[in-house]
């Protein structure tokens, strides 16, 4: 299953993002827990890489605990700043107005110490759906930003006040124009920052149960009440499975064919809402 989905607005994002680095101090680089690595943009990392960055694990209450951590621990370790978010916790708007203030602090002492008052102006990037309008309007105790749980939702940059000292630019989801990797493609399908109606349904199914079985077959074994154990669904034809999976939830048609695409929409929906489990992708 190949997957490519690059609008022109991505295209002119990644232009918008270049144009406005020079007024903004901080990047905050918000990426979904479920597929940090996969959600690393391998364009926006050429256009910030000597920017201060404020990396945000976001949607850590979907995401698998302890790879979570180990991948933060990883981007600390080579030393980047690091915030493990879910937007649901009141503690994370603290944790990342902390790191802007302490990034910043150093360039405001100089500031006010030339009796300058500046105001601090950041920049929020990511893939699609990993949450940055979320965040925004989290930190600015406001619904400025538009949201939605599907990708390609925000359309054009622009600016949003938190409070008199700071200022986010929210930009839209981007992505890149190729993915060398269908397999990187098929993570960022499944944790929606891909377009739902550019997928094929039935060959997404058949891609997630590819997946989920090697990472956490038993949690697709009982979600599914399968005749598997954790040891021979990993070698197991992924259409068996998926043919299973159909039999078992009666995602069957007239004359007794097999509706694969009800069941791709409903394994990702599982997945989605973590009724699979908390489940790590990378």
């Amino acid at each position: 299953m190949a997957i490519q989905w690059f609008p022109g607005h991505m295209a002119k994002t990644l232009k918008d993002i270049e144009a406005n680095l020079k007024l903004c101090s901080i990047i905050i680089y918000v990426l979904d827990a479920r597929a940090p690595l996969s959600t690393l943009n391998p364009k926006i990392d050429k256009i910030v890489k000597d920017r201060q960055i404020i990396y945000v694990i976001n949607k850590t209450d979907l995401a698998c605990e302890a790879k979570t951590t180990k991948f933060a621990q990883n981007l600390r370790k080579d030393g980047k700043t690091v915030v493990v978010a879910s937007m649901k916790s009141s503690e994370t708007k603290l944790a990342i107005l902390a790191q802007i203030k302490a990034l910043y602090q150093e360039k405001a002492k100089r500031l006010e110490g030339r009796g300058i008052t500046k105001v601090l102006r950041a920049m929020v990037i990511g893939v699609p759906n990993t949450g940055k309008s979320t965040l925004i309007n989290t930190l600015a105790k406001t619904k400025k930003a538009q949201t939605g749980d599907k990708a390609g939702v925000t359309r054009q940059t622009s600016w949003v006040k938190v409070d008199d000292m700071i200022e986010l630019l929210d930009t839209p989801g981007t992505l890149w124009p190729a993915f060398e990797n269908n397999d990187i493609a098929v993570k960022l399908a499944m944790i929606g920052s891909i377009k739902d109606d550019v997928l094929d349904m039935a060959e997404m199914g058949l891609e997630c149960v590819k997946m989920i079985r090697q990472i956490a077959p038993q949690n697709i074994i009982d979600r599914y009440n399968l005749d598997y154990t954790a040891e021979t669904i990993k070698e197991a034809e992924p259409i068996e499975i998926l043919d299973q999976i159909c039999l078992k939830r009666g995602f069957v048609l007239k004359k007794n064919e097999i509706d694969y695409e009800r069941a791709g929409k409903a394994i990702l929906g599982d997945f989605r809402s973590a009724k699979l489990g908390k489940i790590t992708l990378d």
